[in-house]
């Protein structure tokens, strides 16, 4: 189910959501004619539409607050989200659209590398990523049943739904979609599909790998994942991201402060700019993100 649609249902049982947006109508589907009256567009403002939807949460009502790409609500608005939302403890959600790479073909200012990074900097915010359609409406209703300010990335495309090992309890629980014995990869969002496709590579090769995801990011699952990691000695990290801040620095201060003796590989975006932009796969292959590139690091890796 598509974003717009899920969000609809939830308006229809929650009368106090309430949509604002800077121009991002198209992922909305038909609720700017559905609700008229909970509906407002701001045009290309940022900021202006997280003060307003500050005071919105004030009176009582739960925004939803959308702009095109994560990096416009994440990166031009980051003031306004801390202040007016993180340090009030405004009950807002933040949708993050086309995160990572998707839509670097409109050049690098459009690209969100580091919105995981900033949003978990911020005291009580909570962190989700979907890495499914079914994942997304979980994650979703689990961001509306809280009274917190919640930032949860959208990957630009998800499968329908991912089949785990077993299913989880609650949003917390990472996925497993894979079981093996030689090493744990952890990963999140549209990557998880494709660390899938990876691990199936090397099983070809005789390296045997499980790989979970998680959708709950910051609070972290910790005990959980303390518990995946126990039988493994090594550890590899991949993600939609730049390595520091996001899911592998979260899991390097699990590692750390369990005092655990682990190696930790983190597969994403090293700490520079890229030097390229265009499509999001081509992106991602040019960067050693898909299938194929991450198979490669996996095997210096895991076969030390």
């Amino acid at each position: 189910m598509q974003y717009g649609e899920i969000l609809k249902q939830l308006m229809r049982k929650k009368s106090e959501i309430v949509v604002l947006t800077t121009e991002a109508r198209q992922a909305l589907l038909t609720i700017p004619k559905e609700f008229p009256d909970r509906f407002y567009d701001f045009g290309i403002a940022e900021q202006n539409m997280v003060g307003a939807a500050a005071g919105m949460a004030a009176m009582g009502m739960v925004p939803v607050i959308h702009a095109p790409l994560a990096a416009f609500i994440t990166m031009r608005s980051f003031e306004h989200v801390r202040t007016m939302l993180g340090m009030q403890n405004r009950n807002v959600k933040i949708p993050g659209l086309l995160p990572g790479f998707a839509a670097g073909f409109q050049g690098p200012t459009h690209v969100a590398l580091e919105d995981i990074s900033l949003m978990r900097g911020i005291p009580g915010m909570v962190v989700m990523e979907a890495a499914s359609e079914e994942d997304l409406e979980a994650v979703m209703r689990h961001a509306f049943s809280i009274k917190a300010c919640v930032y949860f990335r959208i990957a630009a495309e998800m499968p329908k739904k991912l089949d785990c090992v077993r299913k989880p309890r609650n949003i917390s629980e990472p996925r497993v979609l894979r079981e093996g014995q030689d090493g744990l990869i952890i990963t999140s969002g549209g990557m998880a599909s494709i660390a899938v496709q990876a691990a199936q590579k090397l099983a070809a090769q005789g390296l045997d790998l499980t790989v979970i995801y998680l959708c709950l990011l910051d609070p972290s699952p910790r005990d959980d994942l303390l518990a995946m990691m126990a039988p493994h000695k090594q550890v590899a990290v991949i993600e939609e991201h730049f390595v520091t801040g996001g899911l592998g620095s979260i899991m390097a201060e699990i590692i750390a402060d369990a005092g655990l003796g682990k190696q930790l590989l983190r597969v994403g975006v090293n700490d520079a700019f890229p030097d390229r932009y265009t499509r999001h796969m081509e992106n991602l292959a040019y960067i050693g993100l898909d299938a194929h590139g991450i198979s490669k690091q996996l095997t210096g890796f895991f076969k030390k």
